[in-house]
């Protein structure tokens, strides 16, 4: 079908992009089109997934064309733009020194339009062994086994606080660089979550990363405060119109869970793996103390 890289299909030339890290399926592009090969059983569960999150109305691409492929299978889907808000942002800070005003209103479009989406997804039923599955528990308690105790204590309080709230079909990496102008991509690490994880941490998933040089990567560009606030703003009124709690009443459980899910399997940048362990210790201390993490992360992590 092509050389080494590339792929033809129909006429369409389609370069190699990637392949994933924890999964066998290769992303290629042609213009305005990606095209994801690999296993067929693998990538038509997947197919079938995108086909439920359109129907709740997510904002993804549209699948165009589906097949057989070289003993593998392929889909080929639309774009959401040609960049993703992380380098939209990064870009804004080197030329004018923050996020401009024009490009944090996009991001707030496809966020609330994500959100929204996202609650015609609740759920009563409580999916806890998914959400300790997919924030990465068991491994953050392999990682860090002298703070199993206090980790378990942990999460036992997020879920005893999070009582009030639905479960929904959670990304598990919602924040700027998986969010285009258009809409959102790479659900590969979805799972259910109390409604409200995915919206409070899309703010602060920044805070993950430390703002000096000397690390396999850096913190590029901040939110200001209004912007903070207005964002999270808008999630609340999105959630009163629902008849639901105000995602930052949890700020402080959800950005505690975040912090669990960033910290574990980071082997392969040891430099931010090592400070993300003792970032991970200081957090979860500061949550057992009832600490404001919102705070304490703008204050020890921010600028």
């Amino acid at each position: 079908m092509g050389e080494i890289g590339k792929l033809t299909i129909n006429g369409k030339v389609f370069e190699h992009v990637k392949t994933r890290a924890y999964a066998p399926v290769s992303i290629f592009k042609s213009g305005d089109l990606f095209l994801r090969k690999g296993p067929k059983k693998l990538l038509e569960e997947e197919i079938a997934f995108h086909r439920t999150l359109l129907e709740y109305d997510f904002p993804i691409p549209r699948i165009l064309e589906e097949g057989d492929l070289e003993g593998e299978y392929y889909y080929i889907e639309t774009s959401l733009g040609e960049k993703h808000f992380g380098e939209i942002f990064i870009e804004d800070t080197k030329n004018h020194g923050g996020i401009s005003k024009n490009h944090f209103g996009n991001f707030l479009e496809v966020a609330e339009k994500f959100a929204k989406a996202q609650l015609a997804t609740r759920n009563e039923r409580r999916n806890e062994e998914s959400f300790y599955s997919g924030l990465g528990l068991e491994f953050n308690i392999e990682e860090l086994p002298e703070l199993k105790e206090d980790t378990l204590r942990a999460f036992d309080k997020v879920k005893e606080k999070s009582k009030s709230l639905p479960y929904v079909l959670t990304h598990g990496d919602f924040n700027p660089y998986n969010i285009l102008e258009r809409g959102v991509i790479d659900f590969g690490s979805s799972f259910h979550a109390p409604a409200g994880y995915d919206i409070v941490t899309n703010i602060y998933h920044i805070y993950n990363f430390p703002e000096k040089d000397g690390y396999e990567m850096k913190r590029c560009f901040d939110f200001s405060e209004q912007q903070k606030e207005t964002y999270l703003e808008k999630m609340n009124v999105i959630y009163r119109e629902a008849g639901l709690p105000e995602p930052t009443d949890f700020a402080d459980d959800f950005i505690f869970c975040r912090t669990i899910w960033a910290t574990v399997r980071n082997e392969k940048i040891p430099k931010i793996q090592k400070w993300r362990y003792d970032r991970f210790g200081k957090i979860l201390a500061a949550y057992l103390r009832d600490e404001s993490l919102p705070e304490l992360v703008e204050k020890e992590w921010g600028k």
